[in-house]
C-alpha cells in the first residue's frame, strides 16, 4: 500500500525532480527516489513510495521517466 509523502518529502521529491530536468533529457525515479530516501532514511519511508510520488510529479511536468533496475540494498 502507497503512502502519502509528508510535506518536506513531497516538496524534495519536486525539487529533485525539477533539477533532473536541467540535467537529463529522461528521468531515473528509482535513482532519484533513491537518493530521497537517502536524505530521509530515518524516516524508514519505502523506496516504492518515494518512487511512486516521483514519477507522479514527474508525469505531471511532462517529463519522460525510465524504471532502472536497483542494486540491492544494504542498510
Amino acid at each position: 500500500m502507497l503512502i502519502k509523502l509528508s510535506e518536506d518529502m513531497q516538496h524534495a521529491v519536486e525539487v529533485k525532480v525539477r533539477n533532473k530536468i536541467d540535467e537529463t533529457p529522461v528521468l531515473d525515479v528509482n535513482a532519484a527516489a533513491e537518493e530521497i530516501r537517502l536524505v530521509f532514511v530515518e524516516r524508514n519511508v519505502a523506496h516504492e513510495d518515494i518512487a511512486a510520488s516521483v514519477a507522479t510529479f514527474a508525469a505531471q511536468c511532462g517529463y519522460p521517466v525510465e524504471f532502472v533496475a536497483l542494486a540491492p540494498q544494504r542498510d
